[in-house]
């Protein structure tokens, strides 16, 4: 079991556990898009995009590959074992990690919304807690959208808004670690949950489903920070796949 907590947390395996996440998203989007009047992405890649057109990077799956790139750089200087020896597990150890991987994952997003709820009304039980899910866009739709939440929003409020925000107040502020990284945590889960009552699809804001996105926010940088992108990723993916599929 160790063993197994060692590899699923590194960037190595967490990159293999994503990609198929990273493919289905995508020709998720193309096939779900064809003969509409618009492309609808996520909108953390669809923010990711537009950054990357703003420095002069665009084109078709432009965020994927700068996933691709952010994660060569993170395994090549966070996985020492991966510079020499990249496949350092056998071909049957690697296949048992990843499997395990979807089960932690999906046992995280089974138990994730009652145990969210269960906070907030903690916190604040004179808040209805509820998470209003924006306009229908068809089951396709929701599903792609909810395959690339897990992946890109991870991504962007996790790995560069949480980690980001963690390097600069390490850094630049002399902050010690914990306050560092729990003021990272709570800054980014916060404009985690602001994020998704943004642009023409986003929802109305509600205190209820505000409140339930920040302590979501929490609990998925706790997961990323503690289980590695890949973990935190199959949870968010595989819960939001879970609440599309209870609406149908």
């Amino acid at each position: 079991m160790r063993e197994y907590l060692r590899r699923s947390r590194s960037a190595w395996y967490s990159f293999l556990f994503v990609l198929p996440l990273l493919t289905l998203y995508h020709v998720g989007v193309v096939v779900t898009n064809l003969g509409q009047g618009g492309t609808i992405v996520n909108g953390a890649d669809a923010l990711l995009q537009a950054a990357l057109r703003g420095i002069g990077v665009g084109g078709w799956f432009a965020s994927g590959w700068f996933l691709a790139a952010v994660a060569g750089v993170w395994i090549y200087r966070a996985d020492p074992t991966a510079r020499s020896e990249p496949h350092p597990a056998s071909p049957g150890t690697r296949r048992r990690t990843l499997a395990l991987m979807f089960v932690e994952s999906a046992l995280y997003a089974l138990l994730f919304g009652g145990v969210v709820a269960s906070i907030v009304r903690a916190l604040m039980p004179w808040v209805h807690t509820g998470l209003q899910i924006g306009p229908s866009l068809g089951i396709g739709r929701s599903l792609t959208l909810s395959l690339g939440a897990g992946l890109y929003e991870e991504l962007v409020f996790r790995v560069i808004g949480m980690g980001g925000l963690y390097w600069l107040l390490r850094r630049a502020f002399s902050v010690a670690e914990t306050p560092a990284a729990l003021a990272a945590a709570t800054l980014s889960s916060l404009i985690f949950s602001l994020f998704h009552y943004l642009g023409p699809l986003g929802d109305t804001f509600r205190l209820s489903s505000f409140m339930f996105r920040f302590v979501a926010g929490m609990a998925l940088a706790a997961l990323y920070r503690t289980r590695g992108f890949g973990i935190a990723a199959g949870t968010h993916a595989l819960y939001d796949v879970c609440v599309i599929l209870g609406q149908v």
